[in-house]
């Protein structure tokens, strides 16, 4: 799914039902000095990409709002976990480079369950 462009729209709003795994959880050093990307965050960034349902935002430059909800016990620190929602954006077509970025406002809540809210539109110029 990498790299896949759908249709294009100004603005996208969707919601992932898993909470982003840490930075800290997304790429793990092997023996050999190398790393390899977790399971978990793998599967984050796929599922970034089939709720978005292939849709795409594309400008100059991008203001992204993630709203992560965290279920009962769930503990993150909230800076951790925008590293694998913005590469899973890159990576699925949502956007075509984190470095376009100009806003980024993240917020953590809550609730009954675990979910991602993600929203995409235009940034200003830097």
């Amino acid at each position: 799914m990498t790299g896949t462009r759908g249709r294009t729209v100004s603005d996208l709003e969707f919601e992932v039902p898993l909470v982003p795994p840490s930075v800290n959880h997304y790429k793990v050093a092997r023996r050999d000095g190398r790393y390899y990307v977790t399971g978990e965050a793998k599967k984050f960034k796929q599922a970034v990409g089939m709720c978005a349902r292939f849709f795409s935002v594309y400008h100059s430059y991008y203001t992204v709002e993630i709203i992560v909800t965290l279920g009962p016990g769930a503990k993150m620190d909230l800076d951790n976990a925008a590293k694998v929602v913005l590469d899973g954006l890159v990576e699925n077509g949502q956007i075509h480079s984190d470095a376009a970025i100009t806003k980024l406002v993240l917020t953590k809540r809550r609730g009954a369950s675990g979910r991602t809210v993600i929203k995409i539109s235009r940034g200003n110029d830097p």
